[in-house]
């Protein structure tokens, strides 16, 4: 009986370790870029586009085992962008920070290449709205977003603590436009991340 019960307490303790052992936490410090889709809405009767921008972004996750891990991802600095009008040029000015929460997946346990990819939810914050050009000296505003967010990359092992990481990610970002209290449509942003970051893990 008692070489069964230290049997037992003997491969629990086995399963707690491996277990603790796949655990960990990774944090990651890089730039990105945004890239808001082609054509991105009428606004005020006229067809709109948003120009890309590039920040510094980081990312902390917790690896529940091998394959598994939950991440949150932000924007350190925000991210400015021009708002043009077609006929009309450029027009607004705006800044946002994006944080997205995901579930990632992690495929090639043990390797030194580790692709990955990723399903969440992001909200971004907007700020700094400012009416330029043809409208300057009219108020322009901006809402928040809420969407989900869609994401992929690779991890590069260089060290056993210290990896390279480029990614991808999708935001479902739209938002209502208002100029002087007026609604004059909804800008679809919808852009595309690409990061480079160097991680670490621990």
């Amino acid at each position: 009986m008692l070489r069964k019960a230290t049997l037992a307490l003997a491969l629990i303790g086995s399963c707690i370790a491996t277990t603790a052992a796949a655990q960990s936490f990774t944090a990651t410090l890089g730039v990105s870029s945004v890239n808001p889709k082609g054509g991105n809405g009428t606004l005020a009767g006229a067809r709109a586009s948003i120009d890309d921008d590039a920040s510094t972004t980081a990312s902390v996750a917790y690896g529940f085992d091998e394959n598994w891990s939950a991440e949150l991802w932000t924007g350190l600095g925000r991210f400015n962008h021009t708002v043009s009008l077609a006929g009309l040029g450029d027009v607004g000015k705006v800044s946002h920070r994006p944080t997205s929460l995901s579930v990632n997946y992690h495929f090639l346990p043990g390797s030194r290449f580790r692709p990955f990819v990723g399903l969440g939810y992001t909200r971004v914050s907007l700020s700094g709205e400012r009416a330029i050009g043809a409208i300057a000296g009219s108020d322009l505003s901006a809402g928040g977003s809420n969407g989900y967010n869609f994401n992929l990359g690779v991890d590069v092992a260089l060290t056993d603590s210290l990896f390279l990481r480029g990614d991808a990610r999708y935001l479902d970002f739209d938002t209502q436009v208002k100029l002087d209290g007026a609604d004059i449509g909804t800008a679809n942003v919808d852009p595309w991340v690409y990061g480079l970051s160097l991680g670490l893990r621990f």
